[in-house]
């Protein structure tokens, strides 16, 4: 009894395994023997040139957002660099001067008159400016 069950067991085994061998062996067939075409609707086909447009658009803004970055960085050193040197220079006048024998009643009138001509400097920056926005207002 024991025999019988082992031998339907493995009779079972070699049928599952050869109706699987079978299987496999006619799906292969069926794929060798099958003609392939290409696609004639636009379902599969990606977008990508959009994509590589915006990609490559972003990518220059960034490289010139970096290039204006930097060319303000170095204008913001030389500035810094120039004043810097006009405080020494400064520094060396007034040295100069008090050899000369300037008092240093003028020396605060020079200074406060550098001060008036900086604010008038201004002045007429802003009203430079505001004329100029008018007529480009105006004309155009």
């Amino acid at each position: 009894m024991h025999e019988s069950r082992a031998l339907n067991t493995a009779l079972q085994k070699y049928r599952n395994q050869h109706s699987v061998h079978e299987r496999q062996k006619t799906e292969r067939e069926e794929l060798l023997g099958k003609q392939f075409t290409a696609n004639d609707n636009s379902d599969t086909i990606l977008a990508l040139d959009a994509a590589l447009s915006f990609n490559d658009k972003v990518s220059h803004s960034n490289r010139g957002v970096d290039r204006m970055l930097d060319t303000g960085a170095q204008a913001l050193k030389q500035l810094r660099d120039q004043r810097s040197t006009l405080g020494m220079i400064k520094n060396r006048m007034s040295g100069i001067a008090n050899t000369l024998g300037l008092s240093t009643t003028v020396m605060k009138l020079v200074e406060r008159r550098s001060a008036h001509d900086q604010y008038l400097f201004y002045i007429g920056c802003f009203v430079t400016v505001t004329i100029m926005f008018l007529l480009l207002y105006f004309v155009l």
